[in-house]
C-alpha cells in the first residue's frame, strides 16, 4: 500500500512537467529577418523584333541580399510607345521602325532593355528569280487554310532558322546547302494551303505528300528541293520526307523550342530539318554498317540520324554521321555518300569542327522520340 502511494505523485510530477506536448515536437524556429532586395534582373524572348511583332511577357527577376532569386510584379514604361509598346500583360509590340527603351521598376530599383525595331520582311508567294543556278534548297512557311498565320517569314524566323543551318552545316562537316537566295538573302515563301489542319493531320508521309503537291502556286522552277516549316501539328511527328523526295515538312507544335532564335544557336526545328534533308538526299542508305532497318542509325544516340524514342541527348550534342561511316564522308562507292549530293557545296571561310554554334535542343526535345514516319 505504501508503494501505490508513493507511485502517484511521481506520475503527477512527469505529467506535469511534458505540457501535453509530444518529446519528438521541434522547437518553434525563430523568426527570418525579411529579404532584401539587391537588383533586378530583366529578360525579353528578344530584343530585335519587326513592325507588328509582339514578345513576351517580359519578365522580371529580383535579386535578394539571402541569395535567393523570384519573379517580381514589375511596371513597365516605354521611352518611345511610337516604336515599342507594351501592354498591361507585359507583351511588348513593334509598332514603328526605330529604338526605344523598356524601363521596369519595382521597390526603387530600374532596369532597362534596348529594343530595336524593323521593318518586316516583304511577304513572297512565289519563288523569286534565283542568285544562283543549279540544285537549291527553297524554304517555305506554310499553314493551313484555318490555322493563324504568325508571319514567321516576314518576321525573320524562317531566314533566321535557314541561315543557322548553314552555320552549323559549315562547323560541323565543312558543306552548307545549295541554298536559294534573292538579292543575297535566303528567298523564303509562304503557302497558304488549300486544306484545314485537321485535313492535314494524318500520317507524316501522307502530310509532306499533300504539302508538296500544294506547292504548285509557288511556281518553283529548277532543281530545287522545298524545306517546309508547317505551321500545325501531325499526329506527334516533328518531320517528315521521303527518301530522294521534293522536299521535307518540320511540324512546328511538335515542341516548344524557338525557331530561328539567331544565325548562331539552332534548336529541335533546326536539328529536325537537317534529318529530313538527309532523307531527301538519300540517307540513310541499307548498305550503311549501322543501318537499323530503317532510314537511320541505330549506333550513337547523338547522331542526328540516329532512330530511337529512348534517346537521351548530352548536353544537347547533335552530330552528323558519328564516326563517319554510315552517310556522310565514308567515301566507299559501294554506298551512298551524302558529301556528293548535288545540293551541298563546300563552306567558305569556316572551318569544320570550330563548334561556335550552339545546339540549344530543350530537354528531352527529340523528333525521333516521336517515332517519326517515313
Amino acid at each position: 500500500m505504501k508503494r501505490l502511494v508513493l507511485c502517484l505523485p511521481l506520475f503527477a510530477f512527469f505529467a506535469s512537467c511534458g505540457e501535453g506536448v509530444s518529446p519528438t515536437t521541434p522547437p518553434k524556429a525563430p523568426p527570418r529577418p525579411p529579404r532584401a532586395l539587391t537588383g533586378l534582373e530583366p529578360f525579353a524572348p528578344r530584343t530585335d523584333i519587326r513592325v507588328g511583332q509582339k514578345v513576351g511577357p517580359l519578365v522580371v527577376y529580383g535579386n535578394y541580399d539571402d541569395g535567393t532569386t523570384g519573379t517580381v510584379n514589375a511596371e513597365w514604361t516605354s521611352s518611345d510607345p511610337g516604336v515599342v509598346a507594351i501592354d498591361e500583360e507585359g507583351f511588348a509590340e513593334g509598332i514603328g521602325t526605330g529604338t526605344a527603351v523598356l524601363t521596369a521598376t519595382f521597390e526603387g530599383f530600374e532596369v532597362e532593355l534596348d529594343f530595336a525595331v524593323e521593318d518586316p520582311n516583304p511577304r513572297s508567294t512565289r519563288d523569286r528569280p534565283d542568285d544562283i543556278s543549279g540544285p537549291q534548297v527553297h524554304f517555305v512557311y506554310a499553314v493551313p487554310s484555318d490555322w493563324e498565320d504568325l508571319n514567321r517569314d516576314r518576321f525573320g524566323e524562317v531566314e533566321r532558322s535557314a541561315l543557322g543551318i548553314q552555320n552549323w552545316l559549315a562547323e560541323e562537316i565543312g558543306q552548307t546547302l545549295r541554298l536559294d537566295t534573292y538579292q543575297g538573302r535566303p528567298d523564303v515563301s509562304f503557302l497558304r494551303l488549300p486544306f484545314t489542319h485537321q485535313e492535314g493531320d494524318g500520317t507524316a508521309g501522307g502530310t509532306v505528300g499533300d504539302i508538296l503537291r500544294a506547292a504548285g502556286p509557288l511556281g518553283i522552277t529548277g532543281d530545287k528541293i522545298l524545306a517546309v516549316y508547317y505551321e500545325g501539328r501531325v499526329a506527334g511527328v516533328c518531320g517528315s520526307a521521303p527518301l530522294f523526295g521534293r522536299g521535307g515538312a518540320v511540324y512546328l507544335s511538335c515542341s516548344d523550342a524557338e525557331l530561328g532564335s539567331d544565325e548562331e544557336t539552332v534548336s529541335t526545328f533546326e536539328v529536325v530539318m537537317v534529318h529530313e534533308l538527309l532523307h531527301v538526299f538519300g540517307a540513310v542508305a541499307s548498305c550503311a554498317p549501322n543501318h537499323d532497318g530503317t532510314p537511320h542509325v541505330d549506333d550513337v544516340e547523338n547522331d542526328v540520324m540516329y532512330r530511337g524514342a529512348d534517346r537521351q541527348p548530352r548536353g544537347g550534342e547533335t552530330f552528323i554521321d558519328v564516326g563517319r561511316d554510315d552517310y556522310y564522308g565514308h567515301g566507299r562507292a559501294d554506298c551512298l555518300d551524302v558529301s556528293r549530293s548535288r545540293f551541298l557545296k563546300p563552306a567558305s571561310g569556316i572551318a569544320a569542327g570550330s563548334r561556335t554554334v550552339e545546339v540549344r535542343l530543350p530537354a528531352g526535345d527529340w523528333p525521333l522520340r516521336c517515332e517519326m514516319e517515313h
